[in-house]
């Protein structure tokens, strides 16, 4: 047993202990505390994350969302106190503390009016603020519209899709499974504009497109997104809509460390079940992958268990991140690395009507078949990004990015076809008619993965150099898309001898049709150089030059590999067909025994090299800028296909060269104020598969794609007026302009009934209006933006008449261009409590008509209805560095409907979604 300590011990410990705690208690009141606020000193607004501190101590604060800051337990003595924010001019000031004192400061700090190019070569603004995102507007070179980091976080949104279709002059295209989508820049179809991460381009990894799925991305790991409304000659040409740049998140300047985590649910599968199936016998590779092209199929080869469908509980939709960042070596090693993983479950059902022409009455469309479509999706997405820099001095830098995103999709589709047309089996009365029904199990998994290498160099006070060498490299990989097609039929069956009475329905049996298998892969590589000088003296009047020169090289190779094979039912020996029971009673022959991977022409490769150059200047003074030049760019595409047809297209190679100016003026009639106006000349390159002359046959309707190998690429004219007004650190508005003039724009058509084809259709026009505006009244927001946009296009359509029976094919007829809405209106009401540490923001959007796809019959297309969409979302600062959050879309269940002449072809419903998590930060 231990004892006690005697009182004399007490004594003695105490004794001794007494002149620390002294020494401790006198050092305590030798200390003292400096507190204050920093804001504008034009717009009187509070300025957060400005850097606070005293020179060489250790004592550095970053300001709070007020402006405020505290240095405390600040050593009595005299300092020099200095406050850093860049795009401001940096404030000094002699500080004498005093013990047991607390100084207030309450310090203006002024605009410096610069560009953040002459700022500082290295340095940069706090890309997660909306005031960062502010000044990165007000002080660029062209005309742009940004998003915070932070704005993205306190938004309805996680992922960059969803956060870029409330931004100005934004819509965004989606698949009919909802499981891809793609920016629609001023009412243009994505291929013409382009996508960036850190600025330079990343590889898709879709199959036919060079877009890249920006629904892919999640926003947490993202410290902005850039969306370039004009071109300057440092910046790639093929933009004629824009460039939406990707900015990761950066090695912050102090320690970064955040957890999140949200569980939610989507309404659709409260309703009804979610369809899925066996994913465990399902092979990577076809069979020729596998044994070689010699190998003869058997029935056996092929898996049942990916088409025995099962309806079962959807789970909850699940989001987790992590995110930590800090500075090393003395500030000289930054180091970021960001995590963000996404498992959702999402669905739609959908009515899609087939239409065809009805020859008697002038070729309006009419249904042929009617279908319910019934899609069930999980889509697991995971994001990393890594982050390292080191700056060597004050001269030189050197940076490594890489990004790598991770989707993993398993798709159910339930498809229910009627026949309405035809006397052979078709419709006779409502009700009756030819059912067919598809079951399609769809199991895809892809990578994106950029690696950048940069430099940036101050040779000497006038020379800056800058490189960067990129690898990209994207993946797609769809393992056994099978399809099982059975079919019945519905009658009616009299219940008396007169044919003209009573009736009752009677269905035949199901029967078993065919079954597809298909294996699909495809992957695109990027290797590029870029290399740029820059040359800048200041010149009278406060003036500046700047001269640039620079280049890019860019080797793509892509290819794509796929290999089919058909199934189909045994029958008796009386050419009975099969009855369809289950899928292990079903027996089947390969009708094409060796597939189709050495003949397919989905089997091919392509290439595409870029090299350009170009010459920019920037002639900078207090109230103006000029800014612009010229790029040239050389294009060699081209595409060969794996098996050579003695009477087709076996390959295309194309070059051209553009030679590309611009010009972008920013008249500063003060400090708060730009006027701009801008020229640029753009093009737009084909997709890939536009080129490649094969057929695709779709799953989920009865159309058909083909490509064009005769295909041009667009080049336009783009000019730009704009006002922009930055009153406050948060705060702007702006109202712009803007005219395009398309030469021989690519619009995908149908060539036939059924057939779509992307075609050139000599020039079209697309102008419009935007406006934006961000004002706080108190703790009230009002955040949004308007976008007006008309285009014209002249198409070829047939021409139906009635009285001769004639049909004209080279008919002419005026309409927009294919994905351009005429009115885009969001508007976000925001309550921002800094005290109770409570932010909420309700978002509505409207979406006008827009036309989905062009119909070959004039008079007829196929028009996207106006949309009205509500989303809300809301976030609770509580202790310990957490917040509570929680996120709604979609919440008036809006759906896509798509109509031609008042005629209902497509509506997709897929309902609201909700979650609710929380974040861990300090």
């Amino acid at each position: 047993m231990q004892s006690r300590p005697r009182p004399a011990d007490l004594t003695v410990r105490l004794f001794f202990f007494l002149p620390f705690l002294f020494l401790f208690l006198n050092a305590s009141s030798q200390t003292g505390t400096i507190t204050g606020k920093i804001t504008n000193g034009q717009s009187k607004e509070n300025l957060s994350n400005a850097v606070v501190s005293l020179t060489n101590s250790k004592y550095k604060k970053f300001t709070n969302n007020s402006g405020e800051f505290t240095l405390a337990n600040v050593p009595a003595n005299e300092y020099e106190l200095t406050v850093e924010y860049v795009g401001f001019t940096t404030y000094t000031q002699r500080v004498h503390l005093k013990a047991n004192e607390t100084l207030r400061l309450d310090i203006a700090v002024i605009p410096n009016g610069k560009s953040l190019e002459q700022v500082t070569v290295f340095g940069r603004l706090s890309q997660e603020t909306e005031a960062g995102a502010r000044q990165r507007e007000q002080y660029a070179n062209n005309i742009v519209n940004v998003v915070s980091a932070r704005a993205m976080e306190r938004s309805p949104d996680i992922n960059a899709a969803n956060v870029l279709q409330r931004m100005s002059g934004l819509t965004i295209q989606r698949s009919g499974g909802g499981d891809q989508a793609f920016p629609i820049v001023r009412g243009l179809d994505p291929n013409y504009s382009n996508t960036l991460v850190n600025g330079v381009k990343i590889t898709s990894p879709d199959d036919k497109s060079r877009f890249v799925p920006l629904n892919v991305v999640p926003s947490d790991l993202l410290g902005s997104i850039e969306v370039h409304k004009t071109l300057l000659p440092e910046m790639e040409g093929d933009a004629i809509g824009g460039s939406v740049n990707l900015l990761m998140k950066d090695a912050p300047e102090k320690q970064v460390f955040k957890v999140l985590a949200s569980v939610g649910y989507s309404k659709i599968f409260m309703d009804r079940p979610f369809l899925t199936f066996s994913k465990k016998d399902i092979q990577q590779k076809s069979l020729i992958e596998k044994y070689g092209s010699s190998y003869i199929a058997q029935p056996n080869d092929f898996s049942r268990t990916n088409l025995d469908f099962k309806e079962t509980t959807a789970w909850p939709n699940v989001v987790a991140g992590i995110v930590f960042g800090q500075r090393f070596f003395r500030n000289k090693l930054g180091f970021m690395i960001a995590n963000n993983f996404q498992n959702q479950y999402y669905g739609s059902n959908s009515i899609f009507n087939q239409v065809a022409p009805d020859v008697h009455a002038g070729g309006a469309a009419i249904v042929s078949d009617y279908a319910n479509r019934y899609f069930s999706t999980q889509e697991l997405n995971n994001g990393l990004t890594l982050h390292l820099d080191y700056q060597f001095n004050e001269k030189n830098k050197i940076l490594l990015t890489n990004i790598f995103l991770y989707t993993s999709l398993s798709q159910a589709r339930n498809i229910i076809d009627t026949s309405i047309l035809g006397g052979n089996g078709g419709r006779t009365v409502p009700g009756t008619g030819p059912v067919s029904t598809d079951f399609t199990s769809v199991t895809s998994k892809q990578i994106i993965q950029n690696l950048k290498l940069e430099g940036k160099h101050i040779l000497s006070n006038h020379f800056l150099l800058d490189w960067a060498g990129v690898w990209s490299y994207a993946a797609k990989r769809t393992p056994d898309f099978a399809n099982l097609a059975i079919n019945s039929k519905i009658d009616t069956m009299h219940t008396t001898h007169d044919i003209n009475g009573p009736y009752v329905f009677v269905k035949t049996p199901n029967y078993f049709d065919q079954i597809t298998r298909i294996w699909q892969h495809n992957e695109d590589m990027d290797l590029d150089g870029i290399l740029n000088l820059a040359y800048r003296q200041k010149i009278a009047s406060n003036g500046s030059f700047e001269f640039k020169i620079g280049g890019l090289y860019r080797h793509k190779s892509r290819s794509n590999i796929q290999d089919e094979y058909d199934l189909k039912p045994t029958t008796s020996s009386s050419g009975i067909k099969q009855q369809f029971n289950d899928i292990y009673s079903a027996q089947w022959l390969v009708y094409n025994s060796s597939g189709t991977y050495d003949y397919d022409k989905n089997k091919y490769k392509l290439h595409e090299n870029v090299a350009a150059g170009y010459g920019q200047f920037r002639i900078a003074f207090p109230i103006i800028e000029v800014a612009g030049g010229l790029r040239v760019e050389n294009t060699q595409q081209g595409y060969q296909l794996f098996t050579f047809y003695a009477t087709g297209i076996n390959g295309v190679d194309k070059s051209y060269t553009d030679f590309l100016p611009s010009i972008d003026i920013k008249f500063k009639p003060n400090s708060l104020t730009n006027i701009r106006a801008s020229y640029y000349k753009a093009i737009a390159r084909p997709n890939f598969y536009d080129l490649v002359p094969a057929e695709r046959i779709s799953t989920t309707t009865a159309n058909s794609t083909t490509g064009n190998p005769y295909l041009k690429h667009t080049v336009a004219d783009n000019f730009d007026l704009r006002y922009e007004y930055f009153p406050r650190e948060e705060d702007q508005a702006f109202a712009g302009v803007f005219y395009k003039k398309l030469m021989d724009p690519i619009e995908y058509a149908y060539v036939n009934g059924t057939k779509i084809q992307p075609v050139n259709y000599g020039d079209a026009t697309d102008y419009g209006l935007e406006l934006g505006w961000t004002h706080y009244f108190g703790k009230i927001g009002i955040t949004g933006n308007y976008t007006y946009i008309y285009s014209k296009i002249y198409s070829i359509k047939s021409y139906y008449d009635l009285n001769t029976g004639y049909i004209n094919t080279d008919t002419l007829q005026k309409r927009s261009l294919q994905g351009q809405t005429n009115h885009v209106l969001n508007v976000s009401l925001l309550y921002k409590s800094i005290p109770k540490k409570f932010f909420a923001e309700l978002a509505f959007q409207y979406l006008g008509k827009s036309i989905a796809l062009v119909y070959p019959i004039f008079g007829y297309d196929y028009y996207q209805q106006p949309q009205y969409n509500l989303a809300f979302s809301a976030e609770k600062e509580l202790k310990n560095h957490f917040t509570l959050f929680t996120k709604i879309n979609n919440i008036l269940n809006t759906p896509v409907k798509n109509e031609i002449n008042n005629l209902l072809v497509v509506n997709d419903i897929t309902k609201f979604n909700f979650s609710i998590g929380f974040r861990y930060q300090r």
